[in-house]
């Protein structure tokens, strides 16, 4: 791993979410209301075995591993592999405007219960009671529902994920989804951070918005969640 975004999540947890991380010398996660991302600093058996003896028990974490690094199955379950893309945005800053964007709001602690039931229906990828603590967070409603959210997730400094890009299926085909975007990837821009974000590879509909905003694949990669067992 010699590109920082390999080992985002360990990265992440060194530096700009450090404040979110519980960490060992060798291995860390986040803390578990936020979010069930986990890391080795290198991925090796003996980390692995590391982070087996670290975490809680019976606990169920996210991470990214090489696949000739293949977890013990008398200490983990394999629950689900995923396939990914990572893809990164690397034009110049500009200004951002995209249709809806006049009804984007800030999300906050009241939004949490819409927050979390659209992300259950549209499953972009974990979302739990704090993950809102990641920051910058946006939404657009009608009627009074949340029909669209968006907001960041890891920093692994010098870099910042853009996260929870979710449309409520009623709401899709209004660029919502984009508009959101675009304001959260300003506001990682005027930090002097990097956009990158996570998708899977089949989402062939997804991977064709973010290539329209200016995202190119930077890497394939699988997040796979493991539990702890034995």
């Amino acid at each position: 791993m010699n590109h920082q975004l390999d080992n985002m999540i360990w990265h992440a947890l060194q530096t700009g979410n450090r404040e979110m991380a519980i960490l060992d010398e060798q291995v860390g996660y986040y803390r578990p209301d936020i979010a069930p991302f986990a890391a080795m600093a290198e991925p090796t058996a003996d980390n692995f075995t590391r982070l087996h003896q670290f975490l809680p028990a019976d606990k169920t974490i996210a991470l990214t591993y090489p696949a000739s690094l293949q977890p013990d199955t008398r200490y983990w379950k394999i629950i689900r592999e995923m396939d990914c893309c990572q893809m990164i945005y690397e034009k110049p800053v500009s200004h951002f405007t995209g249709k809806g964007s006049e009804k984007i709001q800030p999300l906050t602690d009241e939004h949490i219960p819409q927050m979390l039931e659209l992300t259950a229906m549209t499953r972009p990828g974990p979302f739990f009671q704090n993950t809102i603590l990641f920051g910058n967070y946006f939404g657009i409603f009608e009627n009074g529902q949340l029909a669209a959210m968006c907001g960041q997730r890891m920093n692994p400094v010098p870099f910042l994920e853009v996260s929870a890009v979710c449309t409520h299926p009623e709401y899709r085909g209004k660029g919502y989804a984009k508009a959101l975007m675009l304001r959260v990837m300003e506001l990682i821009l005027a930090q002097s951070f990097t956009p990158f974000l996570h998708v899977l590879s089949e989402n062939a509909t997804a991977i064709g918005l973010y290539e329209s905003i200016g995202f190119r694949t930077r890497t394939r990669l699988n997040i796979n969640m493991v539990k702890k067992i034995g």
